[in-house]
């Protein structure tokens, strides 16, 4: 038997390379904390120096930038969350940062290295600093307005992207006490503290976002720090809170810790506003919070989650929870969780099956705002391909047509809905499966059934139904993307005997100017109280109508979009206003590349009747019923392909 080594079995038998003193210091360096270095005053904006710029090697500009800054002072905490905030009062080009080593920390530019960032780093100006604080910079002090400052920010809340960026953009209150508006007035030589409260706050909604009501909100949130209450640290379990809410002393605590119901978790622009423990779930009520947002965990879920309170304010580790549940914008949503393939892709999203008619396949997130279908006055959709449906909801009364200009190559609708109509059940239908085009019909009390959306030419099937719906959800839309739907509430299952299911495939046959399905609206033509004609101003082709009946019901026809489909620079269409239409005339002969016109009247129009391409049609008759339809395809370049039909009462239903 040989009884040499192999090289393999030599290699594996050979000592470990013994770490050189470089690879020692880096494995040093990961541990230490890093920041998120901010350049500006969190009270003023203004340019602010951090201890980077006293690092060796960094080089933030030709000259030395000190001088070129006013004097500034920070707070840092390696431990934001649970830590104990320290103050830096003096920033220069030789300060030592190697003392704030034996603190965990370093300030070298966290851009140039890979250790985890962190970012308990609040940034001043002294002047600054002075004016939320006071002359007070005792240890305790800074722990404390530390904490509250980077506890009372939606900005540091410990939660995933992209909820975390949805919580950036939640509304303001602003609801300011009057001593800080008039003692920041003071600063500035206004006299605000002569003026009520009411009128302060009604200059304030037309000026929300200027300087001022940042510098107002930090001397504000100053004055409450004071006022509040001093206690000590708190950890516990979430699942063992029973009730808190922002001020208070301490949370109300069990013994146990809950292993069924839920919690419910209020937040706002000041953080965590208040925390429930939830026996049962409470009835559904769909009232928008525009300030507020919740969130409602399941008990077990709550086991894993970290609850820290002190001095009144309340800090919840979520970031690490399994599941934090859907984010609402209402305290009382559906509960549950419902799942749904569509396309081959599963959506889940924490709505009941039972509750909730799911209508989207590909949602990012788990924020869902809410439309109140009791308290819109109008709904504008655009459908784009993979079906998605992106939505605006309008506030009664609702505009003849939408005001928002948006993606020509998505399909624009445009219902509106009279103060005194409501809608009696939806349904979404889905026409294939490869090209999943998506049409719904809505039928209201006033106006009976719309349709909205395209028109496919083989069968569809009903992916959605809703019966007198509540609200639909809707995704908040992040950066310049729009309101995704996602769902209606609540679901419904019609009977086999009841009109929607009946309706599966409806509409006149497609005209065969169209290769793919097009948009399709279509309108009654009889008992018309007013109708406005929407054209583009240089011809007068046809864009689309807005109809009010007799009865008060109302309908749009035609591409409700903020411009004229056929034009240059997007110029908005003309309107036409007519009272008590008695007769309909259509251009039939046009160019294949522009719409076509259309003109209502009462009584004659000698120009159109004795012109033989146009058409005539008596919207008045007690034995002739017309319906209007429209079909177009939504494009940036010509051929605009608009196509008015006129058929005779019924044609709707194919």
């Amino acid at each position: 038997m040989d009884s040499t080594a192999s090289p393999s079995e030599v290699a594996q038998l050979a000592p470990k390379r013994p770490p050189e003193a470089w690879e020692i210091q880096w494995e040093y360096h990961k541990k230490l904390a890093h920041f998120y270095h901010s350049s500006d005053c969190i009270y003023c904006d203004g340019p602010v120096a951090t201890p980077i710029y006293a690092t060796p090697g960094y080089c933030d500009d030709p000259q030395d930038p000190f001088p070129n800054k006013r004097p500034s002072a920070l707070l840092y905490c390696k431990d934001p969350h649970i830590g104990t905030w320290k103050l830096i009062w003096e920033i220069s080009r030789d300060m030592d940062l190697s003392k704030y080593e034996n603190e965990g920390v370093c300030w070298c530019n966290p851009w140039t290295t890979d250790p985890v960032n962190t970012g308990g780093l609040l940034t001043f100006h002294k002047k600054c600093f002075v004016a939320i604080n006071g002359p007070d910079l005792s240890a305790e002090r800074m722990d404390r307005l530390g904490r509250a400052m980077f506890w009372t920010n939606i900005k540091h809340l410990d939660i995933p992207h992209p909820n975390s960026y949805y919580f950036a953009r939640t509304l303001d209150s602003q609801d300011y006490r009057h001593d800080s508006i008039s003692s920041m007035g003071q600063k500035i030589g206004l006299p605000l503290g002569r003026l009520p409260l009411e009128t302060l706050q009604h200059i304030q909604s037309h000026c929300h976002d200027h300087p001022f009501w940042k510098m107002v909100k930090n001397l504000d949130f100053a004055t409450c720090l004071d006022l509040g209450p001093r206690t000590k640290m708190l950890s516990v379990s979430l699942a063992s809170v029973v009730q808190w809410t922002r001020g208070s002393n301490s949370p109300v605590l069990s013994s146990r810790e809950a292993s069924s119901g839920r919690f419910r978790i209020m937040i706002d622009m000041q953080g965590f506003g208040k925390i429930e423990r939830l026996s049962e779930y409470p009835r559904v009520c769909l009232r928008k919070r525009p300030f507020k947002r919740f969130i409602i965990v399941e008990a077990h879920h709550a086991t894993k989650i970290d609850a820290s309170f002190k001095d009144g304010m309340c800090w919840l580790g979520l970031r690490n929870a399994e599941s934090i549940s859907t984010i609402w914008d209402t305290p009382t949503p559906p509960a549950g969780l419902l799942s749904c393939i569509l396309r081959s892709q599963k959506h889940v999203c924490h709505v009941s099956s039972e509750n909730c008619s799911l209508m989207i396949s590909g949602h990012s997130g788990n924020a869902f705002e809410t439309a109140d279908l009791d308290a819109i006055g109008g709904l504008s959709m655009t459908f784009f391909c993979r079906s998605n449906i992106v939505m605006k909801a309008y506030s009664k009364p609702a505009p003849l047509r939408q005001l928002r200009e948006l993606d020509p190559w998505g399909g624009a609708v445009y219902m509106p809905l009279a103060s005194n109509d409501r809608i009696l059940w939806m349904q979404v239908r889905q026409y294939s499966d490869n090209d999943p085009y998506l049409g719904i019909l809505v039928k209201t009390e006033l106006s009976g059934i719309i349709h909205l959306g395209k028109k496919g030419t083989g069968p569809s099937k009903i992916i959605a139904f809703s019966e007198s719906p509540r609200a639909i959800f809707h995704s908040p839309g992040y950066g310049n993307s729009l309101e995704a739907v996602v769902a209606i509430d609540p679901k419904s299952h019609p009977s086999p005997d009841h009109e929607a299911s009946k309706l599966v495939n409806i509409g006149p046959p497609i005209p065969n100017i169209y290769s793919s399905a097009p948009m399709w609206s279509w309108a009654p033509l009889q008992d018309i109280a007013t109708v406005h004609v929407f054209v583009t101003t240089d011809k007068g082709h046809f864009v689309g109508m807005h109809i009010t009946y007799n009865n008060g019901g109302q309908r749009f026809v035609g591409d409700p979009n903020a411009s004229a489909p056929d034009q240059s620079f997007r110029i908005p269409p003309k309107e036409v206003r007519v009272e008590n239409p008695t007769r309909l005339y259509v251009e039939t002969k046009v160019h294949w590349e522009r719409s076509q016109r259309v003109v209502f009247s009462v009584g004659e129009s000698d120009e159109f009747e004795r012109d033989p391409t146009w058409k005539k049609y008596e919207i008045t008759g007690k034995s002739d019923f017309w319906e209007f339809h429209l079909w177009y395809e939504p494009r940036n370049l010509p051929p605009y392909k608009y196509k008015v039909q006129v058929l005779t009462s019924g044609s709707w239903r194919g």
